[in-house]
């Protein structure tokens, strides 16, 4: 008999464990899932709000639905300045700036594009504005003549215009699934813009992207929910707080950060 109690307690004590373990580690594992989930949600936010800050950059204004952004990130440009040699010290000490050197050109060129419209005295009084531009430029060290008479230009800087798509997102996602909640099992983005006219005429644009704890964390998300009882502690927590519960994104920052 004592043998058989001995075993029962032995028994109990195995099954307290499991119990006391298990309690503990439930919310650990609830806690390393719900980051899992909440990263990627997090990253496709950004995502969003990448796309809108240059929408709005581009049209003074956010753009309020997925198909239009979507579209706008597939073909949009990015203006990006090519930069060729920097102003030494003593270009600066003569007080030439990066914009007066690009108007010097801009003269020289202009002289000689006038030049080749006109004919007789006129065209060689511009032709020869033209060649002491681009004497003084050579002076300033700002250009070289090459061996076939071309101009090397030592300092420049050009506009080049490449893909958004290819610029913010190297290619990573599929800019028509942006709308998507990840694990939301086909749920979408709640995404609100909105505009407001201050008293001295000035306009400002807001937009709002986010989607509730539940849809990725709940019993309807992509590969079960997690467990009904730490979301209800965790709902109930951002109530107490005052906070959304949710993840949600706005043209100035993340409810996470």
């Amino acid at each position: 008999m004592k043998k058989i109690i001995n075993v029962l307690l032995a028994l109990c004590i195995v099954a307290l464990i499991y119990i006391v373990y298990g309690s503990i580690m439930k919310p650990i594992r609830f806690a390393n899932e719900k980051g899992i989930r909440d990263r990627a949600v997090i990253e496709k936010l950004m995502d969003i709000k990448a796309a809108q800050t240059e929408y709005n950059y581009q049209h003074a204004g956010y753009c309020n639905n997925f198909d239009s952004l979507a579209e706008f990130i597939k073909t949009a440009k990015l203006p990006i300045i090519r930069k060729i040699g920097n102003l030494t010290d003593d270009q600066l000490e003569a007080n030439w700036t990066e914009g007066k050197v690009l108007n010097l050109y801009a003269k020289a060129l202009e002289a000689e594009r006038e030049a080749a419209k006109l004919t007789g005295s006129r065209a060689k009084k511009k032709q020869i504005e033209a060649d002491t531009l681009w004497q003084r430029a050579l002076t300033e060290g700002f250009i070289k003549i090459k061996e076939d008479g071309s101009r090397e230009f030592v300092f420049s800087r050009d506009t080049v215009w490449i893909s958004l798509y290819d610029s913010l997102y190297h290619g990573r996602m599929n800019p028509d699934s942006l709308r998507y909640v990840p694990f939301g099992n086909g749920a979408q983005f709640e995404m609100t813009t909105s505009s407001d006219t201050s008293k001295a005429g000035v306009i400002s644009y807001t937009f709002e992207a986010k989607t509730p704890f539940v849809t990725y964390l709940g019993e309807k998300s992509e590969n079960g929910g997690l467990d009904k009882q730490e979301i209800i502690n965790l709902l109930e927590d951002c109530e107490d707080r005052g906070r959304y519960e949710g993840m949600k994104v706005d043209n100035n920052s993340g409810n996470w950060e």
